[in-house]
C-alpha cells in the first residue's frame, strides 16, 4: 500500500512539473497566456521567478545559464552548420530567455529568419502566382495576404504602378501570417508565425496611455509619410518616405523615431528608420498586435 502510495505521490509531482514546463513553453514561444487557468499562471510565475534567480546566480558565479550551449552555438556556426546552431539557439531562448545569451540568440535567430524571408530563393513558405487578364496589384495582395512592399522586393519589380502588370507575368509573394507583441516593460517589439519567433525589434521611444495590462488591436494601414502627407505603398512617393504603421485604434502607430508627428498622433512606438523599412516586408493590415504593460 505504501509503493503505491508512492508511486502515486511521484506521477502527481511529475505531472505538476510537465504542466509547469509546458506553460513556460508557451509563454515564450507564443507570447501569450491569456487563456491559461489561474492557477497555471501563478505556476508560470513561480518558474519565471526561479529562472530569474539562477540568472543572477550565474552571472555572479561566472556560470551563466545556457552559456556552454551559446558557446557551442557559435561553434557550430563558425563550422557553417547552420541548422544544429539554430537549434542551440532556440533551447536557450526558450528555456533561458532571462539569460544574457539569451539576447544575442534573438538577435542571431532574427537575422537568419529575415535573410530567409526576403530571399527570393528561398522557397519555403512562398508561392509564385501567374497574373490573369484583370488582375491589379491590389487584387493580387488581398487574394494572397501579402503587400506591395513585399511583392516589389520578392518578385524584383522595378514598377509598382498598376501599367506595368500584364497578363503573363510571374510574381512571387508570401502570405504574412504574421503576429506582434510588444512589451513596454522589455521595450521590445517582437515578430511572431504562430509559436515559431521571428525576429525582436527595439522600441527606441513608446507614448502609451492605456492602463490595461494587455491590449489587442491589429494592424489597419501601412503608409508613408513625408511632409506631413500619408502615401499609398502604390505611390512614387512611398519609396523615400518614413513608414507608418497605423493600428486599429487609431491613436496608435508604429512608426519611425523621426516621424514628424504631434499630439494625440505621436501616440505610439517608435523604431529605427532602418528597422520601419523591414517591418512592412514582414507585416500586412490585418496582423495582430498585442500591448503589454
Amino acid at each position: 500500500m505504501r509503493i503505491a502510495l508512492i508511486i502515486k505521490a511521484v506521477a502527481v509531482l511529475l505531472m505538476l512539473g510537465v504542466i509547469g514546463g509546458t506553460v513556460y513553453l508557451i509563454k515564450e514561444y507564443t507570447g501569450s497566456v491569456q487563456d491559461l487557468p489561474g492557477a497555471m499562471m501563478e505556476r508560470q510565475r513561480m518558474v519565471e521567478k526561479k529562472l530569474k534567480t539562477k540568472t543572477e546566480e550565474g552571472d555572479t558565479s561566472g556560470n551563466e545559464p545556457g552559456e556552454k550551449a551559446f558557446q557551442r552555438a557559435k561553434e557550430l556556426l563558425a563550422e557553417e552548420s547552420l541548422e544544429q546552431a539554430e537549434e542551440k539557439m532556440k533551447y536557450i531562448v526558450s528555456f533561458y530567455p532571462s539569460a544574457e545569451c539569451a539576447t544575442e540568440c534573438r538577435r542571431i535567430l532574427g537575422e537568419i529568419n529575415l535573410d530567409r524571408l526576403l530571399d527570393p530563393d528561398w522557397l519555403d513558405g512562398k508561392k509564385v502566382v501567374t497574373v490573369r487578364p484583370g488582375d491589379t496589384f491590389s487584387r493580387i495582395i488581398a487574394q494572397n495576404k501579402t503587400t506591395m512592399d513585399s511583392l516589389v522586393h520578392l518578385s524584383k519589380l522595378k514598377r509598382s504602378d498598376h501599367l506595368s502588370l500584364h497578363p503573363g507575368d510571374k510574381l512571387m509573394v508570401m502570405p504574412m501570417e504574421m503576429r506582434v507583441v510588444i512589451d513596454l516593460r522589455l521595450n521590445t517589439l517582437t515578430i511572431w508565425k504562430g509559436g515559431e519567433f521571428i525576429k525582436e525589434y527595439p522600441l527606441l521611444e513608446a507614448s502609451y496611455k492605456s492602463k490595461a495590462a494587455i491590449k489587442r488591436c491589429e494592424i489597419s494601414l501601412i503608409r508613408g509619410a513625408r511632409q506631413g502627407k500619408l502615401y499609398l505603398s502604390h505611390a512614387e512617393e512611398y519609396r523615400g518616405s518614413s513608414k507608418v504603421i497605423i493600428l486599429s485604434d487609431k491613436s496608435l502607430a508604429i512608426r519611425s523615431f523621426s516621424s514628424d508627428s504631434d499630439g494625440e498622433k505621436s501616440l505610439g512606438f517608435m523604431l529605427s528608420h532602418a528597422d520601419m523599412e523591414e517591418l512592412p516586408l514582414l507585416l500586412r493590415p490585418g496582423n495582430d498586435v498585442e500591448i503589454r504593460n
